[in-house]
């Protein structure tokens, strides 16, 4: 990984925000270390998508967009008995991977998600990130 948060991004963003999986403890930095990696190996998974986005305007809309189809697309793996696993960390070598797949320049990486069918005895596949009560996170108005 680039030595600074910035290197190679499209998007810069804090390296605090690259952490590994949070089920491995702070003080277990090897563990850390080892799972950060497997993002550059795309978790072991068979397929990954790339998602690229053009400059546009103030570029909120596009990306919103790519963010609604990535949505989309991790459920629909899910309906179809895959996985997918979105990957930020990706993003720190866009300008490798544009060069390798011959990808324009003006065309900006948000994240991959790498894809294929899950491994049920994995380590990390039985992890789940405890999600609020919709009543903590939404403000309804009548």
């Amino acid at each position: 990984m680039p030595s600074n948060g910035d290197a190679g991004c499209d998007y810069p963003f804090s390296r605090n925000a690259a952490r590994g999986p949070q089920s491995t403890s702070r003080e277990a930095m090897e563990d850390r270390r080892m799972a950060a990696r497997l993002n550059y190996s795309f978790f072991h998974a068979p397929c990954v998508a790339m998602l690229f986005m053009p400059s546009v305007g103030d570029n909120v809309r596009i990306a919103s967009d790519i963010g609604m189809y990535a949505q989309t697309f991790l459920l629909s793996l899910t309906a179809h008995g895959l996985g997918g696993i979105p990957q930020t960390a990706l993003g720190f070598y866009a300008g490798t991977i544009r060069k390798v797949l011959g990808i324009d320049d003006s065309l900006k990486m948000l994240f991959g998600i790498s894809f294929g069918y899950p491994d049920e005895h994995a380590a990390g596949h039985s992890y789940r990130i405890g999600k609020a009560a919709i009543e903590e996170s939404v403000t309804f108005h009548s």
